[in-house]
C-alpha cells in the first residue's frame, strides 16, 4: 500500500449549487424527475465544496423495538427490521425529492439530509424555513406511512435535529458505492439533537437565533425543548406539502412497498467468507446476506473540532487531503489485509464487517481474533499517518467491535440511490461502544468477548477494553496463530503498515 496525498481543489458552494438550481429548473420544464439528481454525489473525488447549509437528522425512534422484539425468532426479527427500514427509506425519499434536499445517507434508523439552496449566507433564513417545513413534512410522512403499511406494523415516532452553518462536502465513493459526506459542526450537532427518546423537532440555538427565537442554552437544554412547543414558531412554517399530498404519497409508497416487504420477498443466504468479495450491486431484499459476523466501528476522535479549525484558518485543502489518506488507509487495512468489507464511512467513522469460516458456518473465535488484529493494524496505520501528515497529532482512533447475526442488503429507492444496509444488535452495540471510548481505546462487546479465545481475552480488561492496542501489541500474544505468523513473515516490520512509503 502506497501512502499518498491527493491534490485537491476547494470550491465555494455558490457555483455548483447555482448549477444545481439551473439543472432542477431545466428538468422541471422538461417534465423530468428531480428525485434522483444529487450534485453532492457528483462532486469529483479531487474536489471539496464549502457548503453553507441546514443539516437535518431524522431518527426513527421505534426501530430498536423491532430489532429486539423477543416474540419473534431471530431471523424473522431481522427480516422485520429490514422491512421496517425499507418502508421508511422509500417514504423518506419521496419528501427529499419534493423539497430538493440533498439526501446524504441513511445509517440504520437515521437519515441525514441537507437543505443547501438557495445558496449564500444572505439566504440562510430562507433555507432554515425550508428545513423546518421539510422536517415537519418528513415527520408526518413517516407517521402516515407507518400507519398505512401492513395495517400499522411499522408505526414509529420520529425525532429530528436541525443545525445550520458551514461544512465541507466531499465524495470519496466509486461506482455503485457513492459516499457523499459533510464534515463540520452542523452535521455533528444536528445528529446530537436527534439523539434522544422524545419525539419532536429540535432546532439548535444557531437556528433559533437566525429565525428570531430565544436561545435555550447548552446542548442538554436544546435537546429538551421541541420546536412547536414555542408559539413563536408557527409563522415560520408554510406547510408547502399539505396533509392531503402526504396522504397521497404515503398511499403510493404503500402500494409499491407493501408487496416487497412480505416475507416471500425478503430472502436470506450466507456468503462465503471472506466478506471482501461481497458485491453490493447484487444485493436487494430478495438477495440479502444473513450470517454471524463481526461489526467494527473505527472513529477518528476529535475530528469535528479539527474540521472547524481548518475552516476557520483556511486549511480546508489540508483537512480533506488528510481525510482522504486516513480513510484510504483504514479501508485498505480492512479489505486488503483482513479481507473484511466496508459498509460505509459515516462522517469520519468507518463501519466494516469481518467473518472467518466457511459457506456453512462462521468460526466465532477466528472471526474475533481477525477483527482484533485488524483493529490493531488500523491503529498502527493511523499512528503512521499522524507521523506523516500535518495538523492531526492530537487526534485519536476509537474502535468498537461486536459479534452477532447481521443481515446485509440494499434497501429503499431502487437503482443508484438504494442504500447499503447492515443492521443488527451487533452493529448497534459496536457503534455504541465506539462512541463511549477515548481516542486510544479498543473495546469488545459482551458477545465478542465471550466468543474470543483465551489469548484474545488476555489482551483486554474485564470490561473488554484496552488502550493503545496496535498491531505489534496484539501480535505479541497471538503470534503463534498461523495467520499472524504468515502476516509477520511478509515484511520485516514492527507494525503491520510499516511498508507504506511517502
Amino acid at each position: 500500500m502506497i501512502f499518498w496525498a491527493p491534490s485537491l481543489r476547494v470550491q465555494l458552494a455558490s457555483t455548483p449549487l447555482k448549477a444545481y438550481e439551473r439543472e432542477v429548473q431545466s428538468r422541471v420544464m422538461k417534465g423530468q424527475s428531480i428525485g434522483n439528481y444529487s450534485p453532492i454525489v457528483r462532486i469529483p473525488p479531487s474536489q471539496a465544496v464549502l457548503v453553507d447549509g441546514v443539516h437535518v437528522y431524522v431518527q426513527l425512534l421505534d426501530y430498536h423495538s423491532v430489532l429486539t422484539d423477543t416474540q419473534r425468532e431471530r431471523e424473522e426479527r431481522y427480516m422485520r427490521a429490514l422491512q421496517f427500514l425499507h418502508t421508511h427509506y422509500s417514504a423518506s425519499d419521496q419528501v427529499v425529492a419534493n423539497y430538493q434536499a440533498q439526501r446524504v445517507d441513511y445509517h440504520g434508523p437515521r437519515l441525514h439530509a441537507v437543505i443547501a439552496t438557495p445558496p449564500g449566507k444572505v439566504n440562510e433564513l430562507d433555507r432554515i424555513k425550508r428545513a423546518l417545513d421539510f422536517a415537519l413534512a418528513m415527520k408526518r410522512m413517516i407517521e402516515v406511512t407507518g400507519d398505512k403499511v401492513l395495517g400499522g406494523e411499522f408505526k414509529t415516532r420520529v425525532r429530528i435535529g436541525i443545525d445550520t452553518g458551514m461544512a465541507v462536502a466531499v465524495n470519496s465513493g466509486r461506482g455503485d458505492e457513492p459516499e457523499p459526506l459533510f464534515l463540520g459542526n452542523p452535521a455533528n450537532y444536528a445528529a446530537k439533537l436527534a439523539d434522544g427518546e422524545e419525539a419532536g423537532i429540535y432546532p439548535s440555538d444557531r437556528v433559533r437565533t437566525v429565525v428570531g427565537m430565544s436561545r435555550l442554552g447548552d446542548l442538554a437544554a436544546q435537546k429538551r425543548f421541541a420546536f412547536l412547543q414555542d408559539s413563536a414558531a408557527t409563522h415560520l412554517v408554510t406547510r408547502s406539502m399539505p396533509d392531503r399530498q402526504i396522504e397521497a404519497m404515503a398511499e403510493n409508497v404503500r402500494m409499491s412497498v407493501e408487496p416487497q416487504v412480505r416475507a416471500a420477498e425478503f430472502r436470506f443466504h450466507r456468503h462465503q467468507p471472506p466478506l471482501s468479495t461481497i458485491k453490493y450491486s447484487e444485493l436487494m431484499p430478495s438477495n440479502t446476506i444473513y450470517m454471524e459476523m463481526l461489526s467494527l466501528f473505527a472513529d477518528i476522535d476529535g475530528f469535528t473540532a479539527y474540521v472547524q479549525r481548518c475552516i476557520e484558518t483556511g486549511k480546508v485543502k489540508e483537512l480533506v487531503s488528510n481525510l482522504h489518506v486516513i480513510r484510504k488507509e483504514l479501508a485498505a487495512v480492512l479489505k486488503d489485509d483482513f479481507k473484511g468489507r466496508k459498509v460505509r464511512f459515516i462522517g469520519d467513522c468507518l463501519h466494516g464487517l469481518i467473518a472467518e469460516g466457511s459457506l456453512k458456518e462462521t468460526d466465532p473465535a477466528a472471526t474475533v481474533q481477525a477483527a482484533v488484529l485488524c483493529a490493531g493494524a488500523m491503529r498502527s496505520s493511523f499512528v503512521l499517518c499522524q507521523s506523516k501528515l500535518p495538523g492531526i497529532s492530537n487526534l485519536g482512533l476509537a474502535i468498537g467491535l461486536e459479534y452477532g447475526n447481521t443481515p446485509v442488503s440494499r434497501l429503499g429507492t431502487r437503482g443508484d440511490l438504494s442504500v447499503r444496509c447492515a443492521t443488527s444488535k451487533a452493529v448497534s452495540e459496536s457503534e455504541r461502544l465506539q462512541s463511549e471510548l477515548d481516542g486510544d481505546e479498543t473495546a469488545l462487546g459482551s458477545r465478542a468477548l465471550a466468543t474470543a479465545s483465551y489469548r484474545v481475552k488476555k489482551l483486554f480488561d474485564r470490561n473488554g477494553r484496552q488502550s493503545g492496542l496496535d498491531y505489534a501489541a496484539a501480535s505479541v500474544l497471538l503470534m503463534s496463530a498461523p495467520m499472524v505468523a504468515k502476516a509477520a513473515a511478509q515484511e520485516d516490520r514492527p507494525e503491520f503498515r510499516g511498508h507504506m512509503e511517502l
